[in-house]
């Protein structure tokens, strides 16, 4: 005699589990990865626009450095204790690609990040002119201080001083253009210096 299944009869549930709900990471932490990795797509694609085509376009000589620009924005948009490893990181990365001019930028963006991203914190108020300023003469000193450490080691002429300084130019002139997007990076998934 076959029995006839009842209404209330037990049934598992249809449960499958996807790779994100297995890491058991909550919605800000996968928001904030999400962030790592736009940040490190915008540096992707700013390294190959810098190298593939802005390295066509000179003024006197000089072209712009935009991955060293990015990187030092978007320590000071967003602070220099959320930033301090990505900072490293992407200075890391940035010597790793090849197009670094050495082993030396590292420590230089780095240490110009940080310093005047603290100093920004400290000491100005909190405006897009603070960023501006703050990153700007990171920028600058970056472009001079390469300068300055190309030609002890003999890898530039002193001639050539004012092709750095208009570098440092040109890059400044592409940090408010890169400023929305750092910033609209930034936001996602936490705290970010407000403005």
């Amino acid at each position: 005699m076959v029995m006839a299944r009842r209404k209330y009869d037990f049934k598992p549930d249809n449960f499958r589990a996807t790779l994100a709900s297995k890491l058991y990471l909550t919605p800000k932490q996968r928001l904030t990865i999400l962030r790592w990795f736009l940040f490190v797509v915008l540096l992707v694609v700013t390294s190959v626009l810098q190298d593939v085509i802005l390295c066509r376009f000179q003024l006197f000589g000089a072209t712009t450095d935009l991955v060293p620009s990015v990187i030092i924005l978007s320590c000071m948009i967003m602070g220099a204790n959320t930033s301090a490893i990505f900072v490293l990181l992407a200075a890391l990365g940035y010597q790793a690609s090849g197009t670094a001019p050495g082993y030396y930028v590292v420590p230089l963006i780095v240490f110009l990040s940080l310093l005047l991203s603290l100093f920004r914190e400290s000491f100005l108020r909190k405006s897009f002119s603070s960023v501006m300023l703050s990153a700007g003469v990171a920028v600058l000193v970056y472009e001079m201080l390469l300068f300055v450490i190309g030609f002890a080691f003999g890898d530039t002429r002193l001639d050539r001083w004012m092709v750095f300084l208009i570098t440092g130019g040109l890059s400044v002139i592409t940090l408010p253009i890169m400023y929305p997007i750092v910033k609209t990076i930034a936001k996602i998934g936490g705290e970010i210096w407000k403005e």
